[in-house]
């Protein structure tokens, strides 16, 4: 591989990763975690583009700021069971398939990153985790300005592991032309996910410079980000997220982790169609 091939898939899984970690929450349907209720045949199309800052992997104390695309997608066929089919950078591409009063449950295939060792000297020896397709089901309810949302996630392929996730968000208009959205979340992983991101094998033991180590499972991470959206104009519109994870348990304890605390942000600009 040559190192300008190397440096391009670093910077790519930098950018999925801080795209995944909660930047991409600065789109406002995103945000919300929840495509809107759109007539049949109606659809939304916003796009931009912004820069992230996020952890180099996570566990990192180094950050990184990447460029990135801002694409939030939902349409509404005019069909039987399937309500609203939907693309952004949080859950991939996706369907609500039922809707009912607030509440609304669906699924979508999305891309989980991987991590490459050569991003720091400190993971020599320790192997990449390769990029793969990530599965989810969720269950989200909208109240208003108030949200909840429940959701599962599988990685397929080369990655392993299933993934819990609890949020709560809150939507808070300031003035006619700027919106506050808040969202809290708590991540539980598996064993198989824990171990792969935060474990060391024996055999990774043997070429790093870490002890061996079992990730068991249990909670991950907690975090919270606030996101403001300022409409320059009725179509053009102006994000930014400031937010802020925390690992827990054996991903805290994990040698592999630098910092227990995972700051990120984005500052984006975005048209609506």
């Amino acid at each position: 591989m040559t190192p300008e091939t190397r440096r391009l898939r670093q910077t790519s899984r930098t950018l999925a990763t801080l795209i995944l970690a909660g930047a991409a929450t600065a789109l406002p349907l995103a945000a919300q975690a929840q495509p809107a209720p759109l007539a049949a045949g109606g659809w939304s199309l916003r796009l931009g583009a912004g820069a992230a800052v996020g952890p180099a992997y996570p566990g990192s104390e180094t950050t990184q700021v990447s460029p990135f695309p801002l694409v939030d997608l939902a349409y509404r066929p005019a069909l039987p069971l399937l309500d609203t089919v939907f693309l952004n950078p949080r859950d991939g591409l996706g369907v609500v398939a039922f809707r009912q009063g607030p509440f609304s449950i669906g699924g979508s295939i999305g891309y989980a990153p991987g991590r490459d060792q050569d991003v720091a000297a400190r993971l020599q020896g320790m192997g990449d985790i390769e990029g793969a397709a990530r599965a989810k089901l969720f269950l989200r309810g909208d109240f208003g300005r108030f949200g909840l949302s429940l959701e599962a996630a599988r990685a397929l392929g080369d990655q392993e592991g299933t993934t819990l996730t609890i949020g709560a968000s809150m939507r808070q208009p300031v003035g006619p032309r700027l919106m506050l959205l808040g969202r809290v979340e708590a991540s539980w992983a598996d064993e198989e996910s824990m171990q792969q991101w935060f474990g060391v094998t024996s055999r990774q033991a043997s070429r790093s410079r870490f002890a061996a180590y079992n990730a068991e499972a249990g909670f991950r991470s907690v975090q919270g980000s606030l996101t403001a959206i300022y409409s320059l104009s009725d179509r053009w519109s102006l994000n930014g997220t400031a937010g802020v994870a925390q690992l827990l348990g054996d991903a805290a304890d994990s040698p592999i982790t630098e910092s227990k605390t995972q700051p990120f942000g984005l500052v984006g600009v975005t048209y609506r169609f």
